[in-house]
């Protein structure tokens, strides 16, 4: 249920490819293990099959060496033969009875097919002679012919001896009756000789004693005497590599597949996520990060892949098609501001014709000469800047002197209840700033804030500052009047219109919007109420240089 709830959620090709590596990772860990214990297995099987049969040739030759026993037991004591050799008789007699004691020996010989040697000797004629064929040499035999007695007299004839005689191991039988000896003798080598037809390799051998230094190809099997109730322990060192070539092969076969198959597999993996899962994620992130700076290049990258390649082609014109619109947008606000902006001028023209008209008639009248002559020069250093203004920005200092004209125009109108405060940093002698900008500002400020009972007092700040490496300019003008209202400063705050339906508060909205168009999501604006009464504008503007004549600084 929980895994079921994992895989129907969402996920991303990433989670996938690590799900897939690891399924991979787990599949070749149990692939190695099947492949360890199917190795371990056919070789222990190998092994076991060998142990059987080193262990069916124990057993048989267990049963062997008790018929040996068998045969000494009931010969030495039922055998005439040896009776009559142990009496004192004539050559021509002891012959005979030396006959047929070999011929006893050799039946049991014949029908056993053993190399097992018979030796005999008595007490009382101090004869010793071989009573079957001598299967081991001649000086070994002598040497057994003149330690007769020691034999007799120090071994156990219940058990077979191992004894070393010049080089060579042999197992002997020794018993005794009424002074009557009877002796068994074969050879190591002649015990082991079945064992030889037994493949165990070059470097295989098969001892009575238990081999030292073996190598790591070499496996040991003991067949101990209390399994296989011998007197004598049989160890088989096997040249398992050289033994079982073929299985070797295989196993090297099963070990190395698993990890050819995890390394292609590997391999594949990696070449999906190059050539697949990589230009499917870029792809996706480069659609993650489209936004309205995105450019064609942004987009447009051969991935190699047919169907990725196409989604490039088809985004990128789509992309193009959707910047294309934006421009033909962009040039249409821009149009559409410049002819509010006309408007504005419009409405302006007439307005400031008619207080203008109205204050000179008033001077007219009280004579005031100096006055008119002053107000007409201001007027038509005002009215011929505003004229002329046709552009996205201006110079500075033109549009401060505009301020101080407008402003000393208001004085003349209004008195000295205007009170203005200019902070100019000089850096910004050469800067630009969107046409008619400041002037909006600050008859803002004068139209909603100046009363002749508490005059109004203007502070305008023009500062250079460094914002993240970047030039800027901050712009601040703060006032004593009564600030904005709540709802004026929740509208501001929103970014919402302030124009009503009859045309009023077109300054400031025609001025956000035109910032928007001018700097787009690269300026800051901010509109509050001063803690000590009035209101404060602050606006961070990208930084522009002026260079030539004025008609080089548009943006259009």
């Amino acid at each position: 249920m929980k895994l079921h709830s994992i895989l129907s959620k969402r996920h991303s090709f990433k989670f996938f490819f690590q799900v897939l590596l690891v399924l991979l990772i787990l599949i070749t860990v149990i692939s190695l293990f099947v492949s360890n214990a199917t190795r371990d297995f056919i070789k222990n099987q190998n092994i076991q099959q060998l142990t059987s049969s080193i262990e069916i040739y124990a057993n048989g030759l267990n049963d062997e060496m008790r018929s040996v026993e068998r045969f000494l037991y009931s010969t030495i004591t039922h055998d005439k033969g040896l009776d009559e050799l142990n009496e004192p008789q004539s050559y021509t007699d002891y012959e005979q009875t030396v006959k047929k004691v070999q011929t006893t020996f050799n039946d049991y010989e014949y029908q056993h097919e053993t190399h097992m040697s018979f030796l005999v000797a008595t007490e009382g004629t101090h004869h010793f002679l071989s009573a079957s064929t001598l299967y081991i040499p001649y000086q070994d035999y002598l040497y057994l012919k003149n330690n007769i007695n020691s034999f007799r007299n120090n071994t156990d004839d219940r058990k077979w001896q191992a004894i070393l005689i010049n080089d060579t191991e042999y197992l002997i039988k020794v018993v005794h009756y009424k002074e009557k000896t009877i002796m068994a003798v074969i050879s190591a080598e002649d015990i082991l000789m079945p064992l030889r037809k037994l493949n165990i390799g070059k470097n295989g051998h098969i001892s009575l004693k238990e081999p030292k230094n073996l190598s790591s190809s070499t496996h040991l099997i003991e067949a101990d005497s209390e399994r296989t109730q011998l007197p004598f322990d049989i160890y088989v060192a096997v040249d398992y590599t050289d033994v079982f070539k073929s299985i070797v092969l295989f196993e090297v076969f099963i070990a190395i597949v698993p990890i050819l198959i995890a390394i292609a597999s590997l391999v594949l993996i990696i070449f999906i996520r190059n050539r697949m899962l990589s230009p499917i994620t870029r792809l996706t992130e480069r659609l993650s990060k489209i936004d309205e700076n995105t450019s064609i290049y942004d987009i447009a990258s051969s991935e190699g892949i047919l169907e990725i390649d196409t989604a490039n082609d088809k985004l990128s014109q789509v992309l193009f098609d959707m910047q294309d619109l934006k421009i033909r947008e962009y040039h249409a606000q821009l149009e559409l501001k410049k002819v509010e902006l006309n408007y504005l001028k419009s409405q302006i023209r007439p307005h400031f014709y008619l207080n203008m008209l109205s204050m000179i008639h008033s001077m007219l009248q009280t004579e005031n000469y100096k006055e008119i002559e002053e107000l007409t020069i201001l007027t038509s250093d005002y009215l011929r800047y505003l004229f002329m203004v046709d552009q996205d920005f201006s110079p500075l200092d033109k549009e401060i002197q505009h301020i101080k004209d407008y402003l000393e125009i208001q004085r003349i109108r209004y008195g000295e209840h205007i009170d203005f405060a200019l902070t100019f940093d000089e850096q910004l002698h050469d800067a630009l700033v969107p046409s008619l900008l400041l002037q909006t500002f600050v008859e803002n400020t004068i139209k909603h804030g100046f009363s002749f009972q508490d005059g109004i007092a203007i502070d305008l700040s023009l500062q250079k500052r460094m914002v993240e490496e970047k030039p800027y300019i901050e712009i601040c003008v703060k006032d004593n009047g009564p600030g904005f209202t709540p709802e004026i400063l929740e509208k501001l705050k929103n970014m919402e219109s302030l124009m009503s339906e009859d045309g009023h508060h077109i300054g400031i909205t025609n001025a956000i919007e035109r910032l928007n168009l001018l700097y787009p999501n690269n300026y800051t604006i901010t509109f509050e109420n001063n803690d000590t009464g009035g209101a404060r504008i602050y606006a961070l503007l990208p930084y522009k240089a002026l260079k030539g004549d004025s008609n080089e600084y548009t943006t259009r």
